[in-house]
């Protein structure tokens, strides 16, 4: 009897590695791993990354900082982040153009900073779904480019 539980429990956990071999991959990748993936995609693409302080990858579009950012937690999870600031807007204005600009804007989100932040920042991001980290490549280009016509969709509205 004792020989049937260690076979039942042998094909137990090679049965869990096959019904969720996400997990066994996600085990497979570092940030430092992701670091370096990101980069090398930027610099092929023209760009010249960096890592920033908090680990995540920074480049120039057009000479605005934008940001990978990375969570080596959800590796299906893919961000890239650029932020501006404004100046004679409140905070209730931004909100309602941030609205705006999102339901007109495909995939890419507008926020606004909170309350207790010093100064009003706006920040637009292109968050995407994919199975592998690898998978952001041939959507990359068109991340940007649905992150500044979100930022254009903003702006013109403060016309």
């Amino acid at each position: 009897m004792a020989k049937m539980g260690k076979i039942l429990s042998f094909f137990l956990i090679i049965g869990v590695f096959v019904l969720f071999p996400v997990s066994a991959e996600e085990a497979l990748w570092s940030k430092a791993d992701l670091q370096i993936i990101y980069m090398e995609h930027l610099r092929n693409e023209g760009y010249v990354p960096s890592v920033d302080v908090d680990g995540d990858i920074q480049f120039k579009v057009s000479g605005d900082n934008f940001f990978i950012i990375i969570d080596e937690n959800d590796l299906q999870f893919f961000q890239v982040y650029m932020g501006f600031s404004l100046g004679a807007i409140t905070r209730d204005e931004a909100l309602g153009i941030a609205n705006e600009s999102n339901r007109i804007s495909k995939t890419a989100k507008v926020s606004v900073s909170s309350p207790e932040s010093e100064r009003l920042i706006i920040s637009v991001t292109a968050e995407l779904l994919v199975e592998d980290p690898r998978d952001f490549m041939p959507i990359f280009s068109r991340a940007v480019s649905l992150i500044r016509n979100a930022e254009n969709n903003f702006k013109k509205q403060l016309e």
